[in-house]
């Protein structure tokens, strides 16, 4: 054979090996169907064939839902571009992140979203360019924003962007679930349909909301511009308020403020008299949203017409992914929850939002183990092998007991948002100060002449509005004793004490691993179950600070709790506006009040379990009284008088001494020292806090009775946090150093 013959008879054998690897894989893959199977015949070779068949990449693909048809929300022109890269792709997105990266650094914004669209639609289902990229957007780009209105613009595109790949994500399944029948005593699996997809980026969408909308820069604007986005545009029309000369149609504006209190409250903002205690308070002051004219809200109206929002037109509702606050569809797990087609109050905010992205991430996550008698388990997050990973996902952060609680704390925060901006109880607010000035009146006297403003209160029991923090606060105490008891935080003690008898004495550590076969033998599971459930209780309710958050929200839901910070609040505005007569008094009847709130709930106090105390509730009380001893020593003629009498019976003792008071202190200016006095009667003589706690504060634990209200850290923490400390005056004395308060 010649040489040109053995090279073609080589190039047909490589052609006919190439032709059947190809032909193997299109078996392999199951594009070819496997020949002889599905034929259903029950002979060794049609079975093998099945079984053949069973294994291809297409039929593993369809058993666990893996294909891209069935990963969410399909791309047609993502997938056809992936097609057509013929495999370039990983090249095509590493230039596309370096170009992204370089369109940022030149702040060239708008180029640099065209490329992240590109850049996510390549990688549809690989979830960290779609989180990254819209913390890029909605933290990094949206602060390099001069105007809150941009500000607000690249916050809503990075949360939208991120909804938009929970959506490529998302698809239903039908799962099986495990329920126990307490008629037959024993667990039965049924069918159900649920939302599967990425609790990580439901949950980071919720993360912004909260953050966002809750504690970032430029808040109060923010949440301003968040509710005109929840209002009809046909209800904040610039040109409804206006009448035809040029000036505000008062009826109207009228009618807006009783419908969104909210909303005209916040954008009111602190009075222009306000002061501050220190130079941080007074800065946030002064730099706070303030419209103090019927026309400055109107012109905020008018500045902000095109803001991002959830109508298409003037009161229909956009398409679920042309909203925003962008929020989950309606689930079952979260019939109440806001959704794409329900209608939201004024009260809506960043934190209602966060609560339903919060509540919809939690579909997908596995079901809390129980015990024998279908009790919830005290556990850790589970590991790989210990659930179904294609009927369910586990978040990669935080530790899922932490993931769990955050629907609740998103609760927590509403109430007291709405605590902190004056929403007790159906009272209302009261529109116009008759001290704010005339010119500063939304409502002028109907007549024009009159010496007080019109009495206009909105947000209250007379538009059949609710009792606000009491409502929040409620169903916040609600979904923390829900959460407890179905994650194992809120164990009875008789379940505890059996428990106990149970587990395997292992000082309160894990008990090892058990081997294969071990949790077949049900009394060494049920040993073994009880010894882990009492570890993780303990750990999962330190971790979490669970009794505390709990305590907390049912103190706070209880009226006398809403009376007592609705006093206290009055006092700070009062002593805000100069009026320290009233902020004195009610200082004094608050703080009486909180007395009774705080000796009803020792873990609110804060005298919890050791290991499970929180300072949070005394820092507030003093922070209340420490506001309250300042205007004592300011201005009170008693607590001067009484300090008068306590320094002529110093002076006297100092004078009898026989070596100079120099000696033990040196320098001690006069006026310091009558200072000091002041603060001593007012904090031991004066102050309702003045006593240790005992029976007739109504404080009966033994733990409580006798000690002083706050400790003495917490208010030298409370002290240094608002600039009240001991510090060198600036010119001291020679020979010695002086101090003040």
């Amino acid at each position: 054979m010649n040489p040109q013959q053995k090279i073609a008879r080589r190039k047909v054998l490589y052609l006919g090996v190439i032709l059947g690897l190809f032909t193997l894989s299109m078996f392999w893959r199951g594009v070819i169907p496997v020949p002889l199977s599905g034929t259903g015949r029950p002979d060794t070779v049609h079975s093998a064939a099945d079984r053949v068949a069973a294994r291809t990449v297409l039929s593993q693909a369809t058993v666990l839902e893996l294909r891209d048809v069935e990963q969410g929300v399909a791309d047609l022109e993502g997938s056809a571009f992936n097609i057509a890269l013929l495999g370039s792709r990983g090249v095509l997105v590493a230039i596309l992140w370096n170009r992204a990266i370089e369109k940022q650094k030149r702040n060239d914004f708008h180029a640099l979203d065209e490329i992240v669209q590109k850049v996510t639609k390549l990688q549809p289902h690989f979830i960290t360019p779609w989180v990254f990229q819209s913390w890029n957007i909605a933290y990094n780009v949206s602060v390099e924003m001069q105007g809150s209105g941009d500000m607000y613009y690249y916050i809503a595109r990075g949360i939208d962007l991120l909804a938009e790949g929970e959506r490529r994500q998302t698809r239903v399944v039908e799962v099986e679930v495990d329920e126990y029948d307490p008629e037959a005593r024993q667990r039965r699996a049924r069918k159900v349909r649920r939302e599967l997809g990425s609790p990580d980026m439901r949950h980071q969408i919720g993360f912004y909301y909260q953050n966002k909308f809750g504690v970032s820069d430029n808040v109060e604007v923010l949440r301003c511009l968040f509710q005109l986005s929840c209002i009809p545009p046909d209800d904040r029309k610039p040109d409804n308020f206006v009448e035809a000369g040029g000036g505000v149609n008062r009826d109207a504006f009228r009618a807006f403020c009783a419908k969104y209190p909210h909303l005209v409250r916040r954008l009111r903002g602190e009075d222009r008299r306000a002061t501050g205690q220190d130079a941080s308070a007074q800065r946030r002051i002064e730099e706070a949203l303030k419209c103090p004219r019927a026309e400055d809200v109107v012109a905020f109206l008018r500045a902000n017409e095109d803001v991002p929002g959830r109508y298409k037109s003037g009161r229909d509702l956009a398409a679920g992914d042309k909203q925003f606050p962008v929020l989950p569809p309606q689930f079952p797990e979260g019939p109440d929850e806001a959704h794409p087609g329900a209608e939201v109050g004024d009260n809506f905010t960043g934190y209602k939002a966060a609560r339903a992205w919060f509540v919809y991430s939690m579909v997908p996550v596995p079901d809390n183990p129980r015990d024998v008698n279908d009790k919830p388990l005290p556990s850790r997050t589970p590991q790989a092998g210990e659930y179904n990973a294609v009927a369910y996902r586990v978040p990669r952060q935080p530790m899922l007991i932490l993931f769990r609680q955050y629907p609740a704390r998103a609760q927590s925060y509403q109430g007291e948002v709405e605590q902190r901006e004056g929403w007790f109880d159906d009272d209302g607010w009261r529109v116009d100060d008759p001290a704010a000035g005339r010119a500063n009146w939304w409502f002028p006297p109907a007549d024009g002449l009159g010496s007080r403003p019109q009495d206009v209160v909105v947000g209250g029991r007379e538009t059949g509005s609710l009792k606000w923090s009491l409502v929040e606060w409620r169903r916040a105490a609600d979904m923390w004793r829900e959460h407890g008891e179905r994650y194992g935080l809120s164990v009875d003690p008789a379940r505890l004490e059996g428990y106990q008898r149970l587990a395997f004495n292992t000082g309160g550590g894990l008990p090892p691993d058990p081997a294969p076969g071990q949790l077949d033998d049900p009394a060494f599971r049920a040993r073994y179950e009880a010894t882990t459930a009492l570890f993780y209780y303990r750990q999962n309710r330190q971790v979490t600070n669970f009794p505390y958050f709990l305590a907390s929200a049912t103190a706070e839901a209880r009226e006398e709790t809403v009376r007592a910070r609705k006093t206290l609040f009055e006092a700070e505005q009062a002593r805000k506006l100069g009026n320290k007569a009233r902020a004195v008094e009610l200082y004094r009847d608050g703080l009486e009040q909180w007395k009774r709130v705080l000796a009803a709930d020792p873990i609110f106090h804060g005298f919890g379990e050791p290991d499970l105390r929180t300072d949070k509730t005394q820092e507030d009380t003093y922070a209340y009284e420490l506001s309250y001893l300042r205007l004592l020593v300011q201005d009170d003629e008693k607590v001067r008088k009484r300090a008068d009498e306590l320094s002529k019976e110093v002076a006297g003792v100092i004078r009898a001494l026989p070596f100079p008071a120099s000696a033990f202190a040196p320098g001690l200016a006069v006026r310091d020292a009558q200072e000091e006095f002041r603060w001593h009667v007012a904090e031991h003589e004066v102050s309702p806090l003045a006593q240790p706690m005992g029976e007739k504060d109504g404080v009966t634990d033994d733990r409580r009775r006798g000690q002083p209200w706050v400790h003495a850290t917490i208010k030298e923490q409370v002290r240094a946090q608002q600039g009240v400390q001991r510090r060198p005056a600036a010119a001291p004395p020679p020979g010695g150093t002086e101090e003040k308060q």
